[in-house]
């Protein structure tokens, strides 16, 4: 009998179970909300370092940033749907066919380089009147990166005397008779960062136009 009577009394009761299944879920709601704001913590962190790092780089990066304005083709002749927001342009409408990738002694239209920057070039300008010796640098600059993906020609246009231009991004420079070590250092790491940057990545062996082709 007493026997019986202690193994009623170990029997667990009704309420009990229910009271243990509650407990159970209320643990198992709290781990969640738990693990769902830890997620959200580490979530939150992640976005704001991204946007920390986004806006470190932004402002340790060379030259200006401009949006771009499009990048559909346009006849030879015809004017841009939208205005550009830069000078020189660095993005836009531009005609079908980019520039050979190389060095002119004469003007060339903004839309054949546009097209360049498209598919990740580098374009160097310079105002006509900027001394040899200006000149005679930035050529040598050019030449140092073998001529890839560079296009350069002097720009009557330019509101700077040396302008290096990517797709959305303009370093301006002036000089007084040639650049310093810290301006062509400067030219080169713009190169660096903004080669190949381009909505477009075409290798620098295809083909473009012959300028001359269509000015004539």
């Amino acid at each position: 009998m007493d026997q019986q009577n202690a193994a009623t009394e170990n029997t667990p009761k009704p309420q009990d179970k229910k009271l243990r299944m509650e407990q159970a879920i209320k643990r198992k709601k709290r781990n969640q909300i738990m693990w769902g704001v830890g997620i959200f913590v580490l979530g939150a962190a992640l976005i704001g370092s991204s946007f920390w790092y986004a806006r470190w780089s932004e402002k340790n990066l060379p030259g200006e940033y401009y949006p771009s304005v499009g990048q559909e083709h346009i006849p030879l002749g015809q004017e841009p749907p939208k205005p550009y927001n830069s000078n020189p342009p660095s993005s836009g409408a531009h005609f079908a066919s980019p520039a050979l990738w190389k060095t002119y002694d004469y003007e060339v239209p903004d839309q054949l380089f546009i097209h360049n920057m498209e598919h990740g070039g580098v374009w160097i300008s310079y105002r006509p009147d900027v001394p040899k010796e200006t000149i005679d640098q930035l050529t040598q600059i050019a030449d140092a990166f073998g001529g890839s993906k560079i296009v350069m020609a002097p720009r009557s246009a330019n509101d700077a005397d040396v302008v290096i231009a990517a797709w959305e991004r303009l370093l301006k420079i002036d000089v007084e008779v040639k650049l310093s070590d810290a301006q062509i250092k400067e030219i080169e790491r713009f190169y660096r960062a903004f080669k190949n940057k381009g909505p477009e990545f075409v290798p620098d062996g295809m083909g473009g136009v012959d300028p001359k082709e269509l000015i004539k």
